[in-house]
């Protein structure tokens, strides 16, 4: 799974360590009742037992949704769930876990070649079984001309995302990425999501409802709780990536995409311009 990001996370001062706590909350229970068990503090705290032994073990990392059930139940404030969801986002050692996700930083002018979403695809593309190592099939399948996909091919063996070894072995070397770049505009970025919009436009004219899903909701919010919104959308990509590797089997690519913005005035500030 690609991602591409308008701007570098801040990173926190300190990441507050939960899984300690976590471990004397265990021990503590366990000495009061010698009976008690992981898989009981893991109904207790509202999570699945397999993944409260991984988190102890800082094995994985707590999803937005189980760190929020587990902040009820603990009494965790504000400060420590914000400083370990920001802890998340730093640069995380490599390996094959779905929680690695490979921090790649480019200039400006690179981030917005690849944010023009179909690079990822096909470097995605290669994952499934039917992948054919051929301009026009990779163009047929995306949608888009041969001559886009020859460019995005020699810009991705440029930046060192793609390797090829011979005519019909190609290999993704972005791994699960995530793409930064610190001097995007806000212009650019605008444009950036906008590219994204069409695709979901064009998709409901396109592609059966069965292989899609749109989903809208709108509710009055309390704005000092947007920082823990942001939280929790920064956090949804992980989910995906752990279910995405669950399996082996891929056989198409998906354009995934979470928006959260106000849908008034309120928020317009004088003289300040919407995207």
């Amino acid at each position: 799974m690609k991602t591409a990001s308008t701007a570098d996370s801040q990173n926190s001062p300190a990441a507050y360590d939960i899984p300690s706590l976590l471990r004397e909350r265990l021990r503590a229970a366990m000495r009061r009742n010698p009976r008690f068990s992981l898989r009981s503090f893991a109904k207790q705290l509202g999570i699945d037992h397999s993944t409260l032994s991984q988190v102890l073990r800082k094995k994985r990392r707590l999803s937005a949704r189980a760190l929020e059930a587990i902040a009820k139940r603990m009494g965790l404030n504000e400060d420590a769930i914000r400083a370990y969801a920001q802890s998340s986002r730093k640069k995380r050692p490599s390996g094959s876990s779905p929680e690695n996700i490979r921090d790649m930083h480019f200039d400006l002018d690179t981030f917005q070649l690849l944010s023009v979403w179909f690079h990822s695809a096909m470097l995605e593309l290669l994952q499934l079984p039917e992948f054919k190592t051929d301009s026009r099939w990779i163009a047929n399948t995306l949608g888009i001309a041969v001559e886009d996909v020859n460019i995005a091919l020699q810009r991705l063996l440029r930046l060192g995302l793609l390797e090829m070894s011979g005519p019909n072995r190609w290999r993704d070397k972005s791994g699960d990425a995530a793409f930064h770049t610190a001097a995007l505009t806000e212009a650019a970025g605008n444009q950036m999501h906008q590219e994204i919009h069409e695709l979901a436009i064009q998709a409901v004219h396109r592609i059966p409802s069965r292989h899609r899903a749109h989903r809208h909701m709108l509710m009055a919010l309390d704005s000092s709780k947007l920082p823990r919104l942001m939280m929790l959308a920064d956090e949804f990509p992980n989910e995906l990536r752990s279910l995405s590797s669950e399996s082996a089997a891929k056989d198409d690519v998906y354009q995934i995409e979470l928006s959260l913005f106000p849908v008034t005035t309120l928020k317009k500030s004088k003289g300040e311009k919407n995207g």
